[in-house]
């Protein structure tokens, strides 16, 4: 999806904006372990790696997800449910909670113990500091009337196995691993409590693990657990984002026309279309010293992505004015963060490395 950009905006997105009456948040999709600062954990019972213990998987399905046309997949493998199938983002590390403006998520259970539905935990410091102090639990079978403390903003109705449903984390019941709000589900409370007790609590992404996961198991060996999340929100300030899961695409795309500018205030308008499974875009390319480019046949458009960025490498040849070259383009993706960069180079000499200033980017 892409999003329009004003001539004074440098967003680049793989993203839409998701808009209503109460506030707006910015969609990532996520077709892939690492992408957007989402990573899977398979653990055994003690929280260490342990591949065999489940899965995690990008799905289409089950049913009609929230958006789009799939959903994130925790499993537990049999035998294992003491085990956990996890994913989990390191984007908020150091976020207070008392920042915290928004926290949903939906689930799935096809599989479960008769109690637990797929949960979503934080690692935080009390003091905001680099160490886990306390691990926070929402789970859903607590959130309706009947349970936890009253003073949480409850769901009307309990979880249902085979049916989407949204949970409000934020408004919810919680229990915590030291038991200040509770213990395992008993006498949960308001998150506001916590923080309350603790003004500077923070999530923390200890040992480089993130600190904000969804999560199915940590129960007993003879327990599975097959569950899916989608469409995960996290508000900080009034800004939200919400990462919508979805199956692998077999062929990634490249598009994108704008002006962007370099260091030195020279300007390039540059149009390119990029096909990781055939070989049928292109790219033009005018600068403000009046030299035009354009291709005329493209040899490969190659895609990489980390937790910070996607990258398109396209390159082939074409003419620079009337010139044969040969021409590698370098489009790098920052997710919104920053300026997309654009990085054109031809084997005449003739480069140009600049940013988005006005335009449109996605690579997907």
């Amino acid at each position: 999806m892409v999003r329009k950009l004003s001539s004074l905006a440098v967003v680049v997105v793989m993203a839409t904006t998701l808009t209503s009456a109460a506030a707006a948040a910015t969609v990532l999709v996520v077709t892939q372990d690492g992408q957007h600062q989402w990573h899977s954990r398979v653990t055994d019972g003690n929280g260490n790696p342990d591949p065999t213990a489940g899965s995690v998987s990008f799905v289409t399905g089950p049913g009609t997800p929230p958006r789009g046309v799939g959903s994130l997949r925790l499993q537990t493998n049999l035998g294992r449910g003491d085990g956990s199938a996890q994913m989990r983002s390191t984007r908020y590390g150091g976020v207070r909670l008392a920042n915290l403006t928004e926290l949903n998520y939906y689930a799935y259970s096809a599989m479960n113990n008769g109690s637990q539905f797929p949960f979503l935990a934080l690692n935080v410091s009390n003091s905001g500091g680099s160490t886990t102090d306390d691990i926070l639990f929402f789970e859903p079978p607590y959130q309706f009337p009947g349970t936890g403390d009253p003073s949480c903003t409850h769901s009307t109705y309990p979880p249902i196995m085979f049916m989407w449903q949204k949970w409000d984390a934020l408004n919810g019941c919680w229990w915590d691993n030291n038991g200040e709000l509770g213990s395992g589900g008993i006498f949960t409370q308001p998150l506001s409590v916590y923080i309350g007790l603790h003004p500077n609590a923070a999530i923390v992404n200890a040992s480089g693990v993130g600190g904000l996961r969804l999560a199915v198991g940590f129960a007993s060996p003879a327990d599975l657990f097959d569950g899916n999340i989608d469409m995960v929100t996290v508000g900080v300030l009034g800004q939200s984002t919400s990462y919508d899961f979805e199956p692998p695409s077999a062929c990634k795309k490249g598009d994108g026309e704008g002006d962007f500018e370099d260091k030195d205030g020279h300007k390039h308008h540059g149009e390119f279309h990029g096909n990781s499974c055939d070989n049928q875009g292109g790219e033009k390319d005018d600068d403000d010293q009046g030299h035009h480019f354009e291709s005329n046949s493209v040899s490969s458009s190659t895609f990489t992505a980390d937790d910070n960025s996607q990258t398109m490498t396209m390159t082939g040849t074409g003419l620079d004015g009337a010139v044969p070259v040969g021409f590698t383009l370098v489009v790098i993706d920052f997710n919104g963060v920053a300026p997309a960069v654009y990085n054109l180079t031809l084997t005449d000499g003739r480069t140009f490395v600049g940013g988005l200033v006005g335009g449109t980017v996605s690579l997907d």
